[in-house]
């Protein structure tokens, strides 16, 4: 197991006995099991398994070739447009400390949230702000003292909550928790608010009558790498298109053609129901995708 991160032994561990099983009944594990180790298909797995170099001396090469499973077809995936050649992106670790001064902020921001009174009034929200500036007190300046405001009425609550309550939504926090700790009578709210709910962080135009925070985070980080932001739901390439151009990339080191590696994935389908043709290896290979 040296070849394993530490941080990935069990998950290792446990593709190597789902294969292990899969070698000695001859048949495919359920889709669902893969995709609780984070594979879309048994080729990702072994793949993975060979990078692990976790199969040595238990490798059978006939059993790599299994009959294929039907598959109900589905509306066309969407595919690749306009994919120019690789520019390499400025590292993402270059905006670590611009993260962690504004989580940091974050963090400051919470200690705040017990000196902040509210009420409803209708709908509007009465409330006290609070925020933390360097004051002279006694003949001293004292750094990150708390002041009080004078306090306002708006249709929002502080904008100290809506920021945490924001972030909140978008790190993937359950929402039903959040009204509990928050809302003023949570059992009352009906679907209806909470479909309003789901729209605001998830909803995707045209599907929905407006895009959520998680599409509009991701127009804002496209803009900011560099890229360019197109009308409706942001493209992305289905996740066993991913797959596939992450074993094309393996298969093309080891020598492989495209038409070879086509051939060899001849039993694997796209979301539509149909095969991968040597032109879609070549594109999905192109991109130059691989596992770690």
């Amino acid at each position: 197991m040296e070849s394993v991160p530490r941080a990935e032994r069990v998950r290792a561990l446990q593709a190597l006995g789902l294969w292990c099983q899969m070698e000695l009944t001859g048949t495919k594990p359920p889709q669902e099991y893969l995709e609780k180790l984070n594979f879309n298909s048994v080729e990702g797995m072994e793949i993975q398994l060979d990078n692990w170099k976790l199969r040595e001396g238990l490798l059978d090469r006939e059993s790599e070739t299994r009959p294929a499973k039907k598959e109900v077809p589905k509306k066309p995936p969407q595919r690749l447009r306009n994919a120019g050649p690789r520019q390499d992106l400025p590292p993402a670790a270059n905006a670590a400390e611009l993260f962690r001064e504004r989580l940091e902020a974050l963090r400051k921001s919470v200690e705040l949230l017990e000196h902040i009174n509210e009420g409803l009034y209708g709908k509007y929200f009465g409330r006290s702000n609070v925020e933390t500036a360097s004051v002279l007190y006694g003949g001293r300046w004292t750094d990150d003292a708390i002041v009080s405001l004078p306090d306002t009425v708006a249709r929002s609550p502080t904008e100290i909550e809506a920021t945490l309550i924001g972030v909140y939504a978008l790190a993937g926090g359950r929402m039903d928790l959040l009204l509990d700790a928050l809302h003023l009578d949570s059992p009352s709210v009906g679907s209806g608010t909470w479909e309003e709910i789901r729209q605001c962080i998830q909803g995707s135009r045209p599907h929905d009558k407006k895009d959520g925070l998680k599409v509009l985070a991701r127009h804002l980080a496209t803009w900011v790498r560099g890229g360019e932001v197109g009308t409706g739901r942001p493209s992305e390439l289905p996740a066993m298109d991913h797959e596939v151009a992450s074993i094309t990339t393996k298969y093309r080191k080891d020598g492989l053609t495209d038409e070879q590696i086509a051939r060899k994935l001849a039993h694997l389908k796209k979301e539509d129901g149909t095969h991968y043709s040597v032109e879609d290896i070549t594109e999905l290979g192109d991109l130059g995708l691989s596992w770690s």
